[in-house]
């Protein structure tokens, strides 16, 4: 029976979700990797890399560049894991970059739609949504041999209290609970200035969180000095000698 330790949990691979604002500069984020990528679009927003060299699979078109439709993009997605999981793609690449959950939800949607077409399956359908795009999501998280960052678009929400708070942009109850797949959940924000920064830890409006507990509130949007930070070894603990005879 193998036994393993907790003591390098964090080193060998991250998976991180980031959300935020449209045009706040979650694909940009791919850039600031510095290591072999592959991005997975599901959005075709990919013009903030222009000039990089980083590879990408958009599941809206086809390996001619014919317009996939909505409802068989997630069977293109399917298409791509299997790849990812690949000897070739596991000796070339060290993150996935999964671009957004959002668009994937819907067109999860748009699949389920053609599936069960009759409105008294509606509940029906958001149950398989839930389960499918929970599935989607774990899928994807537990890759063992890469680093994995999936993107969302942010909403406002209420909680039962009434209080507003910024969360994951999801279509259905997958929304509350997708956060809690990961280990690390920031909310990307771009101030007045044109700063972009990720916040890191929860506050009373937006639902993020650092497992590491090796992040400041607020970090630069930076995945590779992120990835640097939590990684890090921790500073050796120094025992203090109690030992005063002879003193």
């Amino acid at each position: 029976m193998k036994i393993s330790t907790t003591k390098n949990i964090g080193n060998t691979s991250l998976k991180v979700l980031v959300f935020g604002e449209p045009g706040a500069g979650k694909t940009t984020l791919a850039g600031t990797i510095q290591e072999p990528t592959l991005i997975i679009s599901a959005e075709s927003g990919l013009l903030s890399l222009a000039g990089k060299s980083i590879d990408v699979v958009d599941i809206s078109t086809d390996d001619k560049g014919e317009v996939i439709k909505k409802e068989e993009r997630i069977k293109r997605l399917l298409e791509v894991y299997n790849f990812i999981i690949s000897p070739e793609a596991r000796a070339k690449y060290k993150w996935i970059f999964l671009d957004s959950l959002t668009e994937i939800s819907q067109n999860l949607i748009e699949q389920l739609n053609v599936e069960f077409p009759d409105r008294k399956d509606s509940l029906v359908l958001y149950g398989e949504n839930a389960k499918r795009m929970r599935g989607l999501i774990k899928a994807f998280r537990d890759l063992p041999y890469y680093n994995v960052v999936m993107t969302a678009l942010s909403k406002t929400d209420k909680d039962e209290a009434g209080f507003r708070y910024t969360g994951v942009n999801i279509t259905g109850k997958i929304a509350e609970t997708a956060p809690a797949l990961f280990d690390e959940v920031f909310y990307l924000h771009c101030d007045a200035e044109g700063n972009r920064m990720l916040v890191t830890n929860k506050t009373d409006k937006i639902m993020v969180k650092d497992r590491s507990g090796k992040l400041d509130k607020v970090e630069p949007a930076d995945l590779h000095k992120i990835a640097l930070k939590i990684k890090a070894s921790p500073a050796p603990v120094v025992p203090i000698n109690t030992n005063t005879k002879g003193k």
